[in-house]
């Protein structure tokens, strides 16, 4: 059995889908296991035991019908006896199609349901979970019941090592770290600057501990916003300077660290996929459901603001209120959740 998982991006989304590689090379040990994905996200699967090889996907080069015709052919020397197509847009579903894979496994949409052999109806059964769905799939390409599992990272003793030492040098062991996702993916998935330094203020107040931010260069003048908003005595115990330079140090690092509090995003997958506790803030047209799996109020928190207003939403789907984000943001203070975050840092 010769398999093929696509998972184009983003890397919360690539993490997600290890889950599929992983299912399939427990029940089928003898399968070769192969998986897409952009360069920028390799750092979420390097050292992954469940893959056997890594295809990268360039979104320049595979661009337009032609490229992506020819990138089915160039899969189709590999035989491939099934295509799992998880991310189902039509840089996916083509060169899937033209690979001449026997099994082609994908998202049920009106659109693309004659290109797959087997079209996945997830809502029905994974009622919109992320990973119950990549589950799905992969029971979808095994025939047979599958192991509930969750993402992993896999981390080197080498790695591991040289973040034990960063954090020996710039930061107390002794003491508490809490990694702190300070931005969102984008503006729409970021809570407010005041009410994240509110948030930050209260985090200092509660827990003596060292606070980092998760930020790379470019984003330094948005995170010192932020830093500049918080009490003196909250940028006391955050050290700004200190920080992860590449995806796979931040994951070393991150591995160091006893809990990550922030926005909803890849940071608090990678720290669940690492075993940290966590506590997230989703965005208010997020759908909660999709991506808070392993919550349980003892190790990973989150909060959302259909939480506290559910007439807002009036079961209709978050993302209907995506225009009225930065409106919604507003109400999701630190008043509002201020008892549960106590919770999760008493257990930190």
């Amino acid at each position: 059995m010769k398999v093929l998982v696509i998972q184009i991006k983003m890397i919360g989304d690539v993490l997600a889908s290890t889950v599929i590689c992983e299912t399939i090379k427990k029940n089928r040990p003898d399968a070769e296991v192969h998986y897409m994905i952009q360069k920028n996200t390799l750092a979420v699967v390097e050292n992954n035991p469940y893959i056997d090889k890594v295809v990268f996907f360039d979104p320049k080069t595979h661009q337009g019908f032609l490229n992506l015709y020819r990138l089915g052919r160039t899969l189709k020397q590999e035989h491939y006896d099934t295509i799992i197509d998880v991310y189902g847009k039509w840089q996916s579903i083509i060169p899937a199609y033209f690979s001449g894979a026997k099994n082609r496994i994908g998202h049920y949409k009106t659109y693309n349901r004659f290109f797959y052999t087997h079209n996945v109806h997830s809502d029905s059964q994974c009622h919109g979970a992320a990973n119950a769905y990549r589950l799905l799939l992969a029971k979808t390409a095994l025939g047979k019941e599958v192991d509930v599992i969750y993402p992993k990272i896999h981390l080197t003793d080498d790695e591991i090592q040289k973040a034990q030492k960063e954090v020996k040098t710039h930061l107390n062991p002794e003491q508490p770290i809490l990694m702190i996702s300070i931005l969102g993916s984008a503006k729409n998935k970021s809570l407010p600057d005041k009410n994240m330094a509110e948030t930050l203020d209260f985090i200092a107040q509660n827990k003596d501990a060292q606070l980092l931010f998760n930020y790379i260069p470019n984003q330094l003048e948005e995170v010192k916003a932020i830093y500049d908003l918080c009490l003196p005595e909250t940028q006391a115990k955050i050290n700004l300077p200190f920080y992860a330079k590449s995806l796979r140090d931040f994951l070393a690092l991150l591995s160091q660290c006893d809990g990550l509090i922030g926005n909803e995003g890849g940071a608090t997958n990678m720290a669940k996929a690492l075993s940290i506790p966590t506590f997230t803030i989703f965005s208010p047209w997020i759908r909660k459901k999709s991506w808070d799996a392993m919550e349980d109020d003892i190790r990973y928190f989150s909060v959302h603001l259909n939480d506290y207003y559910p007439e807002i939403y009036n079961e209709e789907h978050p993302k209907k209120l995506k225009k009225k984000t930065a409106e919604l943001y507003q109400k999701l203070t630190i008043s509002l959740f201020k008892d549960k975050l106590i919770r999760f840092l008493q257990r930190i």
